[in-house]
């Protein structure tokens, strides 16, 4: 009962002082050894250094690969509770003839094992709290070539280093599901929307996402694209002076599902 009396007690503190937020990767769990692969782009744009240039804007080609490598038993709120191990690996870099060059940072590798009942295709759970963030009984983080390491904490955050999908306030859905085309074929997914905004006195961060839930595809989402844009002030000039200093726009769409999934990180168990 630790974790969920800890995350209860998140909650109220959280729901005190800032919005409660829901992660949007992960809605269902598919048979272990599934995988998909989603591709897109992760685009940044910026002022010029002069008033009069225009915007420079980078490219850069984005892979994450969602992976269930794994299942055993393990205790979750005092009993033992059938878990999943996930594992998600983020690349991001130039587009070459051999694939995606990540540059210094190297890839980023999360495997996490997660009590399979925390997925359930919901926003919110039982109590009416929202899906926040996912429980972990343990996990293990590798970035580029630096060793593997347990990660510190009982929670899984996704943004932003496994996206940047903000744990949003809440899912906006209009109408029903409808055929969307995604490069692994056709697929009936519904549309969701969630935003999240951030202001002090110098700087202002706005995050709009956009997923397409589905069944169809392994761990329920089909695409997302999100734009992050920041603005900045000085301190004391009014809220009409905020200037547009950075646009992040990410889009990614699943475009390689299999059932053959193997760990990179397979003795960290």
């Amino acid at each position: 009962m630790f974790v969920r009396s800890l995350l209860l007690s998140v909650f109220w503190v959280v729901s005190l002082c800032s919005p409660i937020f829901a992660q949007g990767l992960i809605w269902e769990l598919p048979p272990d050894g599934s995988w998909v692969r989603f591709e897109g782009t992760y685009e940044k744009e910026m002022p010029g250094p002069d008033s009069n240039d225009l915007n420079v804007k980078l490219k850069w080609t984005r892979h994450l690969i969602i992976s269930s490598v794994g299942s055993e038993m393990a205790e979750f709120e005092g009993a033992q509770t059938p878990c999943r191990w996930l594992e998600f690996k983020c690349i991001t870099g130039k587009e070459t003839e051999s694939g995606v060059a990540p540059g210094v940072s190297g890839p980023r590798i999360y495997k996490v094992l997660i009590p399979e009942k925390v997925v359930n295709g919901q926003i919110k759970d039982k109590s009416g709290l929202p899906v926040t963030f996912l429980p972990i009984i343990r996990g293990y983080r590798k970035v580029g070539d630096r060793p593997v390491e347990p990660l510190k904490t009982n929670v899984l955050r996704f943004y932003p280093m496994i996206t940047m999908l903000e744990h949003y306030t809440k899912w906006e859905s209009e109408g029903g599901p409808a055929t969307i085309d995604i490069p692994t074929g056709a697929v009936s997914a519904r549309e969701y929307k969630g935003s999240y905004v951030s202001e002090s006195t110098t700087t202002r961060s706005k995050n709009e996402g956009t997923i397409w839930r589905t069944s169809e595809i392994p761990f329920g989402v089909a695409k997302w694209a999100v734009t992050v844009t920041r603005d900045t002030k000085g301190g004391t000039q009014p809220r009409t002076d905020f200037k547009m200093t950075s646009r992040i726009q990410v889009a990614m769409s699943a475009h390689e599902v299999g059932k053959d999934a193997e760990s990179e990180l397979p003795g960290s168990r």
